[in-house]
Parts: structure tokens; sequence; C-alpha cells
């Protein structure tokens, strides 16, 4: 008797798979479900924070009830789609004819590459950050700020296909610009006044958000002119934002106008005329596949403040009343000296080695670039201060680069990123 049950429940199970198998070959686009057998078409569920999922009660007719057991975890529509919200588990209910099934579901951080071999991990909160950003007093709420051309920050959006970023900015002399690439494309850049950028479709996108352009006429130092970013906000109702932050490697840049990207668009000295995506920095970051942290003023320098302060100042002040927030660096390259015309011979050697230490103090792992100027001013005294570190620090050579420029002294955006790949050439080397 058990033979023959055994025998019917194996043809069943037989037929019940050609069954599929047609359905599949005549390219149906409903799976063939046997009569009177209702489940879900998942048990146990895994998702990453702002993604998205469809559940199925297959077999089952309308009439599907579907509710969650945390909604700050994962919230579920009337078909049956999940939304993961943040990291945790809940339970997703499906209640029909007096049935009840359940579905485990696990929300957890997870990792993704984008197109430009960025990698990204998941995060708390609404967007991660990486760069100068400090908090700041706005009306009586603490925000993310920046006054440093370069300072970025990341986030994931799915279910909208427009994204509004709540900028803040108190500059006096002109507009900020920003620039955003979605899934690692190319680079975007607009005025803060228009906030709103596309992703495209209601599919899961991966958002990286600079903060492109702030006039170096600002007064960043005692005044801390810059810009806040208050939140990322989905157009859609059912859209979600949530945080990533990028794991690839960190290379910190320390310099003037030529790292900041001042004319690297035209000869205008203003916003319009200044990116940071277009600045040797940016593109030597990007052929490295590392992330770049942005530490350049226009007309700063080894002695001279400039728009901001001396080198050694801005090692360990993102203002003159905050300090600097620490951070790791796998790689850090100053590039300083243009603006140091007034001193020159054992001063300016004894001055730089100054800094040099600070770096190799903050970031011992760190290898060091010292960048000789474009322009090759006070080429033999970074010689002379480099040699005395040669275990962590690099002397580069950059006579022989054939740089163009806007203006005879900084690089146009061809110029810019053929000194990146240039530099990035070095850097490999010595990384090996």
């Amino acid at each position: 008797m058990k033979k023959r049950h055994w025998e019917r429940m194996k043809r069943a199970f037989m037929l019940f798979t050609a069954l599929l198998v047609f359905a599949k070959i005549a390219g149906a686009e409903e799976m063939v479900w046997p009569a009177g057998v209702v489940k879900l078409s998942e048990t146990s569920v895994v998702m990453a924070p702002g993604t998205v999922k469809k559940l199925k009660l297959n077999g089952a007719s309308s009439g599907v009830k579907w509710s969650s057991s945390s909604k700050k975890t994962v919230t579920v529509g009337k078909t049956g789609k999940l939304t993961a919200k943040a990291k945790g588990t809940a339970s997703i209910v499906a209640k029909y004819k007096k049935q009840t099934y359940i579905c485990s579901v696990t929300v957890k951080y997870m990792n993704h590459t984008t197109a430009d071999k960025i990698r990204y991990k998941d995060s708390s909160g609404n967007f991660g950050k990486t760069g100068r950003w400090f908090k700041k007093d706005i009306n009586g709420k603490k925000y993310d700020f920046t006054s440093t051309d370069g300072s970025a920050i990341y986030f994931k959006v799915t279910g909208s296909k427009y994204v509004d970023i709540d900028f803040y900015w108190n500059t006096a002399v002109a507009d900020p610009y920003f620039a955003y690439s979605v899934d690692g494309g190319n680079m975007k850049r607009q005025l803060l006044t228009k906030k709103r950028i596309s992703v495209g479709n209601t599919k899961t996108h991966y958002v990286r958000v600079l903060i492109d352009a702030i006039s170096e006429y600002e007064d960043r130092w005692i005044g801390e002119a810059g810009v806040a970013i208050k939140k990322v906000k989905p157009v859609t109702k059912d859209g979600i934002v949530t945080a990533v932050t990028p794991k690839n490697p960190t290379i910190a840049f320390f310099g003037d106008s030529m790292t900041k990207g001042v004319r690297a668009l035209n000869m205008e000295l203003t916003p319009s005329g200044t990116s940071a995506t277009h600045s040797y920095a940016w593109h030597c970051a990007k052929e490295l596949k590392m992330t770049p942290y942005f530490v350049g003023y226009g007309g700063s320098g080894i002695i001279e403040q400039g728009s901001f302060q001396k080198c050694l100042s801005v090692i360990s002040q993102a203002s003159a009343h905050r300090k600097a927030e620490s951070f790791d660096a796998d790689t850090v390259v100053v590039l300083h000296g243009t603006n140091d015309v007034y001193t020159y011979g054992n001063m300016y050697i004894m001055e730089y080695k100054k800094v040099l230490e600070a770096l190799h103090k903050k970031f011992p792992k760190a290898k060091v670039m010292a960048v000789i100027p474009f322009n090759q001013i006070h080429a033999d005294e970074i010689r002379a201060a480099g040699s005395a570190y040669k275990k962590w620090c690099t002397v580069v050579e950059t006579a022989n680069w054939n740089l163009s420029y806007t203006d005879g002294m900084h690089p146009s955006a061809k110029g810019a990123e053929r000194a990146g790949k240039k530099l990035a050439k070095k850097i490999r080397s010595v990384r090996k």
C-alpha cells in the first residue's frame, strides 16, 4: 500500500515538473501552479536597505492581505512588493481564506561596485560622506557642512526617477556648483540652486555627489563660508534613499588652486571656471580607483596663507575654529610651492620638511608624494626636503609632463587630465 502511494506521488511530481518545463518552453509569463495549492514564492528573503523585491502567494486569487511586523525594517504593498528600509529582521504575513503564510525577511548591509570601480557598502543614515565635513549649527539644528571643494556624499535611491538634495550655503561672492554621477557614469555639474537630479528610472541607483566649486574669494577660514547638506529626498512617495560609503582606499591631496581645479574650465576665477572634477587630483584618483580627499585652497602654500591658511595649519584645521576630522589615507599628495614666491633656500626646505613630518605623523602607513610644482618653482628645495625621508616620501618630477594651460599656470581640463594620469602612473609604481 505504501509502495503504491509512493508511486502515485512520484508520478504526480513528474507531471508537475513536466508542466513547468512546458510552460517555460512555451514562453508563458506566469508559472503554472497546481489548482488548490497555495504557497508563498519565498519563505526566507535577504535584502539590502533601499532595495525592492516582489513576493507572491502562488495559487491565490484576489483578496490577499499583506502586512509587516516591522515597517521600520521592511514595508509590504498591496501586491506583495517588499521595500527594505533599514537593517534588521521582520516577518511578512500574507492572509488568504483564513490561512496565514509567513516569509522571514532579513535586511542587512551588502556591497556593490559601480561602473567606475568604486566599491560601496551599505551604511546607516541618509547619506555617507568623505572629505572635509564637520557639524555646523544652522537655525538651531546641526548639519554636515563643508568649506572645501571635492567633499562628497554617497547614497542609494530606489523607486524614484528624481532626487532633491536639500542644500544650504552661506556664500557671499557666488553660488557654488555641485557635480553628480549615477552608477559610476560621467559626472554632471550644476548650480546648487537647481537641487533636483535625475537618476533615469525607478530601479536601484548609486549616486555620488561632490561640492564641485566654491569661489576662492569666500571667507572660509574665519567666516566658514561653504555648503551644508540637510537631507536627500526622493521625489515620489514610494521612493527610498539610504546611505552608502565607498570602500576604496583614500588618496589625500594637499594643495592650492591647481588641486581644486581653478580655471580648469575657462579663464573665469569664479565657480563657473573652477571644477574639482576637472582637476589633476580628480583624474589621478579616478585612474587609481581610489577615493579622493581634497584639501585645496587658492593662493595657499607652504609659507603663504592664500585664501585659507598655509599647509601646516590646514593639515590639522578645517577652519580657524574647528579641527579637521581624522581619516585614514593610503597615499598623500603634496603639491605646494607655486604661491611661495617670497621665501627660498634653507628656510623653505625647513618649512617643507615640517609639512612632510606632520603628514607622516598623521598618516604613518601612507606613501607621501612630494610633487614639484608644474612651473618648477622650488624644485631643488623640494628635492632636498623629500630626500631626507626616502623610506616613505617620493619626490615626483613634472618637468616633462607637457601640460596645456588656460593662463600659463593653471592646467586646462585636458592638461589636468594628463597631469592626473602621469601622477597616477608614478603612484602606482611606488605602491607596488
